[in-house]
């Protein structure tokens, strides 16, 4: 049964709110007849998201310019006040001030983060769907759901509660108007085959989320949980996207199996951070050398130039040719 034994957990679990629509949904969006979940069907939302690579940025620390581009990620928790059950945000002028990003950018919300980070958006129960209507006020673009930990040493049903969660988060974002990418992850075939079923029946899930920087991303795993997003993507019946985090090398074979990949690159950021500057090292890669700064030098120009080193290396590894 498609996830539907997480079900009896969640009802008594704390942070449980039961999703019922907030207006009465077409019966394209009731409850899925070909699925046996218990949780509610969304509308469709589909995003305008056009670049495929996507710079994620942590902070506006250490920079005074603003960034030039089209399209940028956040991390879902740091825009959120879990004390305060709240945007931190006002409005889309200081948000976007705050990062050093064009207010007329797009805007990626990325749930993927450690458990002590995301397992707060679960605590705020009922206030969930506050919040997202504030994110869809500040004209959030897209939102790829929480990456609920499923963990090898723990008991089975944590598992199941953790995919059943993720499901209900998804909906909940679709219901606020704001496109979300369900973030279908997996320790066992059996959890795939639960996905597979729901995405199949869920015609509203047109974008799937991943992350290759923990478990899936080791050697010895990475091609099995690469097999189950393939499988995920056959079962469908429609063509998908799928939004990315952590080890390229995954790109291509991705580009196989859906329409679109959008990888949120994260070392750009990161090696500016550690005052690391690109440098190209042949036509595949790029060697990281040091480059101290001066107390209080703004950081602008070395992630525009590691951003830029970056993006071209990526294009030209992973996106150059067409996929097939």
């Amino acid at each position: 049964m498609a996830l539907a034994f997480a079900a009896t957990i969640l009802t008594n679990s704390p942070g449980f709110a039961e999703t019922r629509p907030a207006f009465a949904l077409p019966s394209s969006c009731a409850r899925s007849a070909a699925s046996t979940s218990t949780t509610y069907r969304a509308p469709l939302v589909r995003h305008q998201i056009s670049d495929d690579i996507v710079p994620l940025v942590y902070h506006g620390s250490g920079r005074v310019g603003q960034l030039a581009g089209s399209t940028f990620a956040l991390r879902l928790p740091d825009i959120v006040s879990f004390r305060g059950r709240a945007l931190k945000f006002k409005d889309r002028a200081s948000l976007c001030a705050a990062y050093h990003i064009p207010e007329n950018a797009r805007i990626i919300l990325s749930g993927v983060h450690q458990d002590h980070r995301i397992e707060p958006w679960w605590t705020l129960g009922e206030d969930r769907a506050r919040i997202i209507e504030q994110m869809r006020g500040i004209g959030i673009d897209m939102v790829t759901t929480p990456n609920f930990s499923v963990v090898l040493d723990q008991p089975r049903t944590d598992d199941m509660h953790a995919l059943k969660r993720i499901l209900i988060v998804f909906e909940e974002f679709a219901r606020g108007g704001i496109p979300c990418a369900l973030h279908a992850h997996g320790r066992t075939e059996r959890d795939f085959e639960r996905w597979a079923a729901e995405i199949a029946a869920r015609t509203e899930v047109e974008t799937l989320s991943y992350e290759f920087t923990t478990g899936p991303g080791r050697r010895a795993r990475r091609s099995w949980h690469l097999e189950q997003l393939a499988g995920l993507a056959a079962a469908a019946g429609r063509e998908l996207d799928i939004v990315v985090r952590g080890d390229p090398e995954v790109i291509a074979f991705l580009r196989r199996h859906f329409r679109k990949v959008i990888y949120l690159e994260t070392s750009a950021f990161m090696k500016t951070l550690k005052r690391q500057r690109a440098e190209r090292d042949g036509n595949d890669a790029l060697r990281w050398l040091p480059s101290p700064t001066r107390p209080g030098d703004p950081l602008d120009g070395l992630f525009l130039h590691n951003l830029r080193e970056r993006v071209t290396l990526l294009r030209a590894l992973h996106y150059a040719s067409e996929a097939g």
